[in-house]
């Protein structure tokens, strides 16, 4: 899914900006985040222009389709087909391991805070007995800030699973 600009899809198409801002006003043409995915503006487009066109009848003449039902029906099958489009993408996405669910992104942000939560409660016990023989404040501040970086650089070095 190539996406491009509404500008750059109105050239490819021969439209004006306007009109393609128009479209996309209507509602005939979906925006993804910003940008066309051309592939499916040109499939609604082109389904448009199919509800829209008259059809032929074997006497020869012409009726146009006043059949709310079967645009409807058109419509829906358009949206489903995008829908089933972005499902496959995001079952490709997830196989790649370019998307993860929800549920495993809160399980391994609860692991890392719990780590870093722990390794931080943890510098007290290591240092109060050496922080009671030191009575300069800056040498205080010197100890407990070494202490604290040396945990967090230790945290931010290993990778949880």
């Amino acid at each position: 899914m190539a996406l491009i600009s509404q500008a750059e899809w109105a050239r490819r198409q021969g439209f004006s900006k306007q009109y393609a801002a128009k479209l996309i006003k209507q509602g005939k043409i979906h925006l993804i985040d910003g940008m066309i995915d051309e592939y499916t503006a040109n499939a609604e487009l082109e389904m448009q222009r199919n509800i829209n066109l008259p059809r032929q009848r074997k006497g020869g003449g012409s009726y146009f389709v006043q059949d709310d039902m079967h645009n409807l029906l058109v419509k829906t099958k358009l949206k489903n087909e995008i829908e089933k489009g972005k499902l496959i993408e995001a079952e490709v996405k997830e196989r790649l391991g370019e998307l993860i669910s929800v549920s495993e992104v809160k399980r391994v942000f609860y692991a890392k805070a719990k780590a870093v939560r722990e390794g931080i409660m943890n510098v007290p016990d290591r240092l109060s007995t050496l922080l009671v023989t030191i009575r300069d404040p800056l040498e205080m501040h010197r100890v407990l800030s070494q202490e604290l970086r040396q945990v967090l650089e230790e945290l931010s070095l290993h990778e949880i699973d």
